[in-house]
């Protein structure tokens, strides 16, 4: 077990992981993809933490739907710890995935002792939030 599995993910933190993908790249494993955490819950037997993660893709940043978080300012970039402009997909909850804080899908980037990069000022939380309560079809717990 991973020393960070203990330590609970907080909504709203940007996350290093692997998200579930059909065509996963060459360099899956050792090139976890940036996430947003958005909804965490514990499991009261086990108390295994599971986080509700929205993807990050740095490709189509500039083609996005209107709800999904694009964050491509460089001084948000760096303050966030991403690497280049990201789009988080928050815009339906089908293209979600509700996972467990476990070294099997998450993982640190290279110089990081946790997977947690850092967590989203203020003001893009109230617009994630205000998205995710519009979402009817959000993975449940």
């Amino acid at each position: 077990m991973a020393s960070w599995e203990t330590n609970r993910p907080e909504l709203y933190d940007v996350v290093t992981g692997f998200f579930p993908e059909t065509s996963p790249k060459e360099t899956w494993a050792t090139n976890p993809r940036p996430l947003l955490v958005c909804g965490v819950a514990q499991d009261p037997e086990t108390k295994t933490y599971f986080c509700r993660i929205a993807y990050g893709t740095s490709k189509s940043v500039r083609s996005t739907h209107g709800s999904d978080l694009v964050i491509a300012n460089v001084s948000i970039l760096n303050s966030l710890n991403l690497k280049k402009p990201t789009k988080f997909v928050i815009h339906s909850g089908l293209q979600m995935v509700i996972l467990p804080w476990l070294e099997e899908f998450f993982q640190p980037w290279t110089g990081y002792d946790t997977p947690v990069l850092s967590r989203l000022p203020e003001d893009m939380q109230r617009f994630v939030g205000n998205e995710l309560s519009l979402l009817q079809d959000l993975p449940q717990f």
